[in-house]
């Protein structure tokens, strides 16, 4: 079951940074009607993957990485992966649901003034960078976390 969990979690994780990569794309190459319609549908499944990768990391969380990972990480010799690196990444993950979210309103409400609009673009291009930027930090987060727990259970 935990495997199950860890797969789910990580590629929609990865499904949530590739639709808001998308949605940056569409609106970037061009803010037509077919390409903010792909903006809007790519920002509705980024909310929906950001948000059910929130629920299924809770539930591994609790379940899991609490009771089993957490010790051997801590006893093994990379114990500042889970002090540092963990602790980081469950603070800072709780934000992704919401800039998807937001990302999903400015796109929704206002991608078809795209190109008139330059704080629009603004809007949307930093809310999108930081929605980037957080799957892949939570990405190389959970490397060396898992890293430190093969270590630890060595």
């Amino acid at each position: 079951m935990d495997i199950v969990l860890r797969f789910l979690h990580i590629g929609l994780g990865e499904l949530t940074l590739l639709t808001t990569i998308g949605v940056v794309a569409a609106l970037i190459w061009g803010a037509q009607n077919r390409k903010v319609l792909i903006a809007k549908i790519a920002a509705l499944a980024g909310v929906i993957s950001a948000v059910l990768s929130w629920v299924i990391a809770g539930i591994y969380y609790v379940v899991f990485y609490g009771p089993d990972v957490k010790p051997a990480v801590k006893s093994g010799p990379w114990p500042w992966a889970h002090s540092i690196f963990m602790e980081s990444k469950e603070h800072i993950f709780l934000f992704l649901p919401f800039l998807a979210v937001l990302l999903l309103f400015l796109v929704w409400k206002y991608a078809n003034n795209w190109d008139e609009e330059r704080s629009i673009r603004i809007s949307i291009l930093t809310v999108g960078a930081l929605t980037i930027l957080i799957p892949v930090l939570m990405m190389f987060s959970g490397y060396l976390v898992s890293t430190g727990y093969r270590l630890g259970a060595s």
